[in-house]
């Protein structure tokens, strides 16, 4: 009776350390994911910051004033003034 106490206590205790060191390893396990998500987070930011910067860039590259600028003087384009054509009946 005695030795089988004895079992059912270590049988007992050993499930009891093993269940607290798995315990310890999902807490640890979960707090390098938060880590993570953190890291995830501010890189989303990151990124969400540099495609405003790239969608300014690129509304400014397109701007008409701009293209005009760029066409008179680099590729000495002139702008055409209308010819006016009389139309007789």
């Amino acid at each position: 009776m005695k030795l089988n106490n004895i079992l059912i206590f270590s049988i007992q205790l050993s499930l009891i350390l093993f269940l607290s060191f798995e315990q310890i390893k999902v807490r640890w396990e979960i707090s390098i994911l938060y880590g993570n998500q953190d890291k995830i987070n501010l890189e989303y930011q990151n990124l969400k910051e540099e495609e405003h910067k790239l969608k300014t860039e690129a509304y400014f590259l397109n701007s008409p004033a701009r293209v005009e600028r760029y066409a008179k003087e680099r590729l000495l384009m002139q702008k055409v003034k209308p010819e006016i054509i009389k139309i007789e009946k």
